[in-house]
Parts: C-alpha cells; structure tokens; sequence
C-alpha cells in the first residue's frame, strides 16, 4: 500500500494538470448530486419536519362550506369517543380586497384575510417584528396582524385602519413568521383578525370563497381518530388531514423531487465520466514506458492494472471529496441569491445521505469510465523499451473490452435506477439519455464527413483546420456530442421559457382582462355595471356562478378516506367554479359530444354538463357519464354532454364545468365580471378604489400584477434549471480540455513539421483559432437544432400552447458557446505554438 501511495504522489507531482481535469470532472458531477438531494432534504426538513406547526395543529377538519347540522352532529359524535383531545379552535380564511381608511388615499390591495379564535395556533408561533410575544389582545376591537409587504403597498403604518369589506381594522402590529406560513404563490399578504370580522364584513355569506378549518391538539397518536372521523364524513366534500398524513404527503413529493433531480446530477457526472475516460486514455498512454519498465521488472500486467486502478480509487476519492466542498460552496450560494423565495428556516449545510451517496456514485463512474483505458495496459509489451509499438493497431475483435464496455453500461442503467428509486424511471432516464447521445453523435459524424470533403475550401490555414478535424485519433465527434449536449440542455430550457413567458404576455392576448372582479351580488349587477362604464367606457358582462364540488361520478362517490383519492384532491376534491349559458365562448372548440341548443331544462332530470378536457378520464369521467355535484348541500346529477378545449391564447375565463341553463338559476350565487380595456397601474388601482367603495364586498384581481408575479416564479425556475445546463456546458468543455490532452502530442509534432515547412506563427495561430471556432460553432448548431426540436416537441403536446422561435436566442447561445470553446482550446494549446521544432523531430 505504501508502494502504491508512494506512486500516486509521484505521477500526482508530474501530470497534476492534467490530474486537475480528472479531479474537476468528477467534482462538478458529484458536487451537482450533494447540492441537489442537499437542498431538496433541507426543504423537506424546513417545511413538513415538523407537519405539527405546518398545520397548525395535530388534526384539521376543513371545508370550503359551511358544515351542515349532520355533519356537525357527525364529528361531534367521533370527538366525543376520543378522550386525548386537549384543545380545538377554528379559523377562516378567504381572499379579499383591503384599502386604507384615509379616503384621501385612493389605493387597493388584494389579500389573504384569516380570522382566528382566542387558542389560535394549536402549533407553532407568530413571531412579531417588534420582537414581542403574540397576544390574542392584539386582534381584539377590530385590532390586526399584517405582513409588512402590506404596509409598503398601501402606504399605511402600524397604528392606522385599513377597510376590508364592510368593517374597518386597526393595525396593531406586523409579523416576520406566521403559524403554518411557508414562501410561496400567494394572491396577497396575510392579515390576521379575529374572526367574528368576517361576519361583519360580510365575507361569510352563503356561496362566498372562505375555507373553513376545525383544528385540534391531541394528547395521543390522531391517526385512529382521523379515520374515524372519515368514515362518519364518507361521501361529503368535508376533508380531514393529521400531521401524520401531512408528513407522509410531503415526504413523497420530495422524495419524489429529489430522486428526478438527482438523475440530473447523474447526467452532469456520466459526462463527467466521459471526461475521467479521456483523461485516463491520455494517462495510460503517457505512462506506457513506465508500465513496460514495470513489467521488465517482473509486474504481471494485471498487478500493474491494480496499481493504476488503485491510484484511480485515491484520485476518485480526493476529486469527490472536493465536489462536496463545491456543493457547500453551491448552497450557500442559492442562500444569497434565492432567501427569499425559500423558507426562512431552511438549512444550507449538506446532509451526510447526500454526501456518501455523491462520494459513492463518484468512485463509481471514475472506476467504471476508467476500466476500458486501464485494460490497455495488457497490451504494453516490456519490449516497448526498445521498440516503439505505439502505431500498431489490433484489428480483432477484443472479448474484454466488450465484457467490459457491457459492465459499464450495466453500472450506468444500476445507478440511474438507484438515483430514481424507481426502476421504469432509471430505464427510461438511460434510454432518453442513450437515445439523445446516438442522434447528437450520429450528427456530429455525419458532419464530420461533409468536412472531408472540404479539404480545400478557403486558404491554407483554413483547410488546415479542417484536416484538423478529421486527423487520425481525433476526438471531433465526442467533442461535438459533450459540448452539444451542454448547448442542447441550456438553449432548450431557454426557448421553453420565452414562450412560457409569451404565453402569460398582457400584450398578447386581447381577451386577457386588466381587472377581475367577483363576489358580485344579484342586487349589485346593475351597480357595478354603470360604474365600470362611467370608470371605463366598457359595456362589461355579468357571469352567474356557482360553487360547488364532486360528490360521485356514475354513482361511485369520492371517498377520501381512501389514500389515492387524497392524494388527488387538487383534481377531485377541490371546489370548483360552475356556470350555466347556451353557447360556447370563443376561446372554446368542442372536441367530443354535443353542446345542448338554447332551450334549458326542464327539470334537474334534464341537467347536462360540459367539462373540460383535463377532467376528460378523472374517475372515468367522459361523454355519457353522469357526473354528482354537491352545491352548498344539494345534490345534482348532470349527464356530461361534451367536452371543451380552451384556446389560452383568446382566454378571458375557462370555466370546468359549464351547465345546461334551467337547473342552477335558483342555486345561491354570485357573479365575476371583467373590465379588458388596457389601463395603466395608476387607472387601475382608481377603477379598484372607486368599486370598492361602493361595493365593499367586491375583489377586484388585477391580472397584471398576478402575471409578473408568475413571471418572477418562470424566472426562477428556468434559472435553477438553467444552472444545470450550464454545469452540462462545463463539463462538456473538461472534456475539451482532455481531448486537447489527448491529442497534443500529435498537434507538436504537426506544428513542428509545418514550421520547418515554412509555416510562421500567425498562421499556426489562424489554424488554432479555425479549428476550434469550427468545432464550437458545429456543436452550438447541433445543440441549438435539437434544442428547437425538443422546445417545439414540449411547447406544442405537453403544455399544448403556440410555438415561436426565438432566433436571437440560439443565435446568442451558438455565438456564446462558440467563444467559450475558442478560448478553453486555444488556452490549452497556445504553449504549442511556441514549441521549438529541432528538438521535437530530433526526438521523433
């Protein structure tokens, strides 16, 4: 073992530059794995770690009605029989408008109001800005707790009233954390009252949008009582969740997350791998004089093949460990640039799974990409000393390169399906990876062919570079594949994300309207019509509608005491938005069924339903099945008549389900209007001011500002997933760097014989600079073509929204690439150009 250390440091000392490129290789790709499952379990951690304080409690009853008195009676008979509960509260929440008392301020805010009772939270805190404890007495009066975005945006201070619909609060303090309260998409900032307010300012009204929730601390384990508590509610649209469901519910997600973006991590260290591969080839050809002394010393090849598999596993070891010092690097980076999106209890320290995995899967890949460069070393024959044999060449088919080449692909499929926990995703992951590879390198050989045809094109410094291209033992194609790929990752999220963000353009899209407006009472309609006239000019539109959800479909109801029910509440259980007309919008095209002519029904026999096409097979749901809604009670059963597909492009509102008129006219109901005239934020916020004032009630949504902030969210996103790509890139340019290695025994050579051909130095360096802009350049093209074909692919069947080209970004992203290639080659060659050419044919 000494002997091997002792060696190791010997060939550390005299090829650490190229040892640099092997350590970097394997350190990005390990650092992007720690980093990654790091921060995803950090957030995991942060926000289900303790589901207590994230529910606010140990059990919640929520409903977006009013409960009945049978279901009232039902969860009093189920706590009845539980002695561990210690305490129960009740809170409501809803979405709302807010504006200061000061009438001298015409200004409007949207925000989430949540009205608690005096034991309000069961778990968890606030804490205060002013660092004081929470008193309930704080929001007694008309007292409030605001967030301090609030403040900013209605230009209001602790101590002065807000209105929020028909009552006026004083605001008492602000908060910096919340019970429950996570970062996220949000229509506004909290405000905590108490919450006999709502009935005051009248947001409790039969119909309205509050969520309601029963919360309970229990002394014991509340799973038993949970389902109790099911069963008595089964095929009611009441939901009951536990800490316990909550944990589990969020640990999958993230489990989940954390699996897929580990295979991300994955692909960055196969590249990588492709890297140790090329810098191992360089290392073994180098040291073939060594070997062969080794062998005449009495070393059986496969003891030297031991040795130097030993060094792989210390070089391994050491390059992975410095990825993980990469990730912590990379961690506490997202820290500064992304804090405030991120929970503020987050952690950025790495956890030890991340990090023996990221160490495991390192010396892994460095020893399976280097075994098929290790297996040449039985080729060295101890007469190399005398001989040169470096141009023979074994034609024959060899059984152990291909048992092993095997081997490494086995491992690769092995790890991929390790990482994704999940054998059909590991397959699937190395398939779209083996498939994505095959097309860039057949491309990238199909080019290299048509380069061989051009042998004279241009002067004699670009045909040289050309040549260049396809000189014996190149590495072109590898190149153009690693460096491509890197261009295909991050112009393909690029080109998503332009007509993701186009998709949500105010200027696009006619029908988008400036302002929404619901919450619209019957006796209101007439009102709020003249008002926007007067404010706008509009001639507006009143839309009846009506809340509701899914009780059954073809008369099997939706149970959640069953897990996978729960688990797809957002499509199932969530209360959806209905309404009732005899025509289609013209944002709408049919796509199966009939729609119903103008004459209603004439009884709730008659009730049909069009829905549309995201629900087309939610519990096999389609044309013909007869769809059970429970709205505020009743139960209606409507035949689904047809579906609809929206045009996002031409949409002003897309209704799930619309109805048949002559069944819902009489239901409790509300209106929403729009106003689409393009306003500026200085009219827009009067238009609110102005409607609000004499409809108290009203929310009133302004479109844009919820557009930027899902931009802001876009941005985000395409930036984290970016940086992967951009990490692609990297690697794909140590890559270059190993080629470059590779092959610059021979470049010396040809810049020596075409120096002593007359060749001067500005033209070498014109060769230098050709050679690479050309490879640059291919590779950004093959990147940027597939990138077009992959965004056009996902635009158009996944997120079913118009495709557009954006030149000026693969322009922008080849030219980039193009430049980074150029001076990552010509730096790691540029010393050849001053080689004096006597020595290097002396010794040739």
């Amino acid at each position: 073992m000494a002997f091997i250390l002792n060696l190791t440091w010997r060939e550390v000392r005299s090829s650490w530059r190229r040892l640099l490129f092997f350590f970097l290789c394997l350190s990005i790709g390990v650092g992007s794995i720690v980093a990654l499952r790091s921060l995803v379990q950090n957030l995991n951690r942060a926000v289900s770690g303790d589901a207590r304080n994230l529910l606010t409690a140990d059990l919640e009853i929520n409903s977006t009605s009013p409960l009945t008195p049978e279901q009232t009676a039902a969860i009093q008979n189920v706590t009845q029989k539980f002695p561990i509960i210690d305490a129960r509260t009740e809170t409501i929440q809803t979405n709302t408008m807010a504006r200061p008392a000061d009438t001298t301020k015409e200004i409007s805010a949207m925000i989430e109001l949540k009205g608690i009772e005096n034991n309000f939270p069961l778990a968890g805190e606030f804490i205060l800005s002013d660092k004081k404890p929470f008193s309930f007495n704080l929001l007694k009066d008309h007292g409030a707790l605001v967030a301090p975005v609030l403040l900013d945006k209605l230009g209001i201070k602790v101590g002065d009233r807000i209105r929020i619909g028909g009552t006026e609060v004083e605001i008492r303090g602000t908060f910096d954390e919340e019970p429950g309260g996570i970062s996220g998409f949000r229509m506004g900032p909290r405000v905590f009252v108490e919450r006999k307010v709502f009935d005051e300012a009248g947001l409790n009204n039969p119909g309205s949008r509050a969520r309601r929730r029963m919360l309970f601390r229990t002394s014991g384990d509340p799973q038993e009582m949970s389902k109790a508590l099911r069963e008595a509610l089964k095929g009611s649209i009441v939901g009951v969740t536990s800490y316990r469901d909550a944990e589990q519910n969020f640990g999958e997600q993230f489990e989940r997350t954390e699996n897929y973006l580990s295979l991300c991590g994955l692909l960055i260290l196969v590249l990588g791998g492709v890297g140790v591969w090329n810098v191992a080839r360089v290392f073994v050809e180098q040291k073939r004089e060594t070997i062969a002394m080794l062998k005449c010393l009495g070393a059986r090849g496969r003891r030297v093949i031991f040795i130097y598999l030993a060094q792989i596993f210390l070089l391994g070891l050491m390059g992975s460990l410095f990825g993980v010092v990469l990730a912590q690097l990379a961690l506490w980076g997202a820290g500064q640039r992304f804090s405030d999106s991120l929970p503020a209890n987050l952690s950025y320290q790495l956890s030890f799974s991340s990090i023996w995995q990221g160490v495991a899967l390192g010396l892994i890949i460095s020893l399976l990409f280097s075994a098929l460069p290790l297996l040449q070393i039985e080729k060295v024959k101890p007469r190399l000393l005398l001989r040169d044999e470096n141009n023979e060449r074994v034609r024959r088919l060899d059984p152990t390169k291909w048992f092993f080449g095997f081997v490494v692909l086995a491992g690769i499929v092995l790890l991929a399906i390790w990482q994704a926990n999940s054998w059909r995703v590991g397959l699937a992951f190395v398939g779209g990876l083996a498939a994505t590879s095959l097309v860039l390198f057949f491309s990238a050989w199909l080019l290299t062919l048509l380069l061989k045809r051009m042998r004279k094109f241009g002067s004699f410094a670009v045909s040289q570079a050309i040549n260049s291209l396809h000189r014996p033992g190149n590495q072109t194609r590898i190149i153009l594949l690693a460096v491509g790929l890197g261009t295909f990752v991050v112009l393909a999220v690029q080109s998503l994300q332009v007509n993701l963000v186009r998709q949500f353009d105010f200027s696009r899209n006619s029908n988008l309207p400036a302002l929404f407006l619901t919450d619209i009472q019957r006796s209101q309609k007439d009102g709020v019509l003249e008002l926007i006239k007067q404010q706008t000019g509009e001639d507006a539109e009143m839309i009846p509608t009506v809340r509701g959800r899914i009780a059954a479909v073809d008369g099997q109801p939706v149970d959640f005491a069953q897990r996978e029910v729960r688990r797809e509440s957002g499509q199932l259980g969530r209360e959806f938005v209905l309404t009732y007309r005899s025509h289609l919008e013209e944002n709408e095209k049919l796509i199966d069924g009939t729609f119903w002519d103008e004459t209603p029904a004439a009884s709730d026999a008659e009730a049909e339903v069009s829905i549309g096409d995201s629900m087309q097979g939610v519990m096999g749901m389609d044309v013909g099945s007869l769809v059970t809604f429970d709205i505020l009670g009743r139960r209606l059963t409507a035949r689904v008549s047809s579906v609809r597909k929206f045009d996002a492009q031409r949409t002003r509102t897309a209704f799930m389900f619309v109805f048949r008129p002559g069944v819902l006219e009489n239901a409790p109901q509300t209106f929403i209007s729009t106003i689409t005239t393009k306003l500026s934020g200085a009219d827009r916020g009067r238009v609110q001011y102005r409607l609000l004032e004499k409809f108290p009630n009203l929310s009133v949504i302004d479109v844009v500002d919820v557009l930027a902030t899902i931009q802001k969210l876009l941005g985000n996103f395409t930036l984290a997933v970016s940086a992967i790509g951009i990490f692609v890139v990297i690697s794909g340019l140590l890559i270059l760097l190993g080629s470059v290695a590779l092959t610059k025994s021979q470049r010396i050579y040809e810049n020596a014989v075409l120096k002593t051909l007359g060749a001067n130095r500005r033209t070498l360096t014109v060769i230098l600079f050709t050679e690479y802009g050309l490879i640059g350049f291919l590779s950004g093209v093959i990147g940027a073509t597939f990138a077009l074909a992959l965004s056009w692919a996902v635009t158009k069947y996944i997120f079913e929204i118009d495709w557009e080209i954006d030149l000026s970004l693969m322009i922008a992203g080849v030219l980039i690439e193009t430049v980074l290639v150029i001076v990552v080659g010509v730096l790691a060659s540029f010393d050849v150009l001053f080689r004096k050419p006597l020595g290097i044919l002396r010794s040739a």
